[in-house]
């Protein structure tokens, strides 16, 4: 899988892992995934790196080009 982007939003990372918004929000909360918050209110968005989530998904590895 390649990642375009360095930061994605709560409902990209939910598409890419095939679960729910509510489900990407409980990971984050729960300390499964890394979540970015941008700015100090509430209203802010989150946002997710794509470290976090490729070290969710065991891919954080950096393969060496041959």
């Amino acid at each position: 899988m390649q990642f375009l982007k360095n930061f994605y939003r709560v409902d990209e990372v939910a598409e890419i892992l095939s679960v729910s918004r509510r489900t990407i929000y409980r990971m984050i909360r729960d300390g499964r995934l890394e979540g970015v918050k941008f700015g100090f209110n509430r209203v802010n968005p989150v946002r997710v790196t794509k470290q976090a989530i490729k070290k969710l998904i065991g891919l954080s590895r950096v393969q060496k080009d041959e």
